[in-house]
């Protein structure tokens, strides 16, 4: 949070585009205890998150069961409010977008073959996340191993949004990596949409406008993902993360 801040005084007014990939409550906090420097610095919020249907019969967008959202509704209730309410606005990609556009498993492999730490640490992080969620799909709802999963990834919630099928003959103390085609891009998505070329070009949203201030969102549902060329995007950050990888090893070799 004393970072937040300190990074916010810093910053010209209006200037600051905020990213937010996590759960919201820092930001809760900042916004509670420092709104007038929040409600100066901030033009605008990107949340890697979910909203409720957009509609007229609701005076604010409130957000969804997100897994972002879902770690802290009371605080995620309390930005969007907030921002709705100080002209804020907010720019959400929800998980139907990242369904919509994921890179296959063999662009993560074949940055893992030149070797470079970062790819190989990015490759275990992802195993270790994707086997913990298996994991965690497969407890009973009322589990509190569940932590903040929502109710409704279970394990045919799982399946289906990994492999495109009901189930998979793999129990929950088995590594699920091996049957991965393809890895959601979540937070590469809400970064790429911070960049207005990339936000313009790519992404088709939704508006929402409260107090004359608009609220977007890429991704209101399973056949709305949000996305306009599927393939396209999925080339785009395959291409982006070969990028950074070479320019990074050939710095290193200067």
């Amino acid at each position: 949070v004393q970072l937040m801040v300190e990074g916010l005084q810093a910053s010209p007014n209006k200037s600051v585009q905020l990213l937010v990939i996590a759960a919201l409550t820092d930001v809760a906090t900042v916004m509670r205890d420092y709104e007038e420097l929040f409600l100066q610095k901030v033009k605008e919020l990107v949340i890697m998150g979910g909203l409720k249907p957009l509609d007229d019969t609701s005076k604010f967008v409130e957000p969804d069961t997100a897994y972002n959202n879902n770690c802290d509704m009371k605080a995620a209730s309390y930005v969007y409010q907030r921002c709705q309410e100080l002209r804020i606005p907010t720019l959400t990609i929800s998980r139907y977008a990242a369904y919509g556009c994921p890179i296959a498993v063999t662009v993560l492999e074949s940055l893992c073959e030149t070797e470079h730490m970062v790819a190989h640490n990015i490759k275990g992080v992802s195993v270790n996340s994707i086997d913990s969620l298996w994991k965690k799909v497969n407890y009973p709802e009322d589990d509190p191993r569940r932590e903040k999963l929502p109710a409704r990834c279970d394990r045919t919630w799982f399946c289906r949004t990994f492999f495109g099928t009901d189930d998979t003959d793999k129990n929950a103390d088995e590594s699920i990596w091996s049957l991965l085609e393809n890895l959601n891009m979540y937070d590469p998505l809400a970064l790429m949409a911070c960049v207005p070329a990339y936000r313009e070009a790519n992404f088709l949203w939704d508006t929402k406008y409260v107090n004359g201030t608009p609220h977007r969102i890429a991704g209101v549902s399973q056949t709305q993902n949000g996305i306009v060329d599927a393939a396209g995007m999925s080339d785009e950050m395959a291409a982006l993360f070969t990028l950074g990888f070479r320019n990074s090893m050939q710095n290193i070799c200067q």
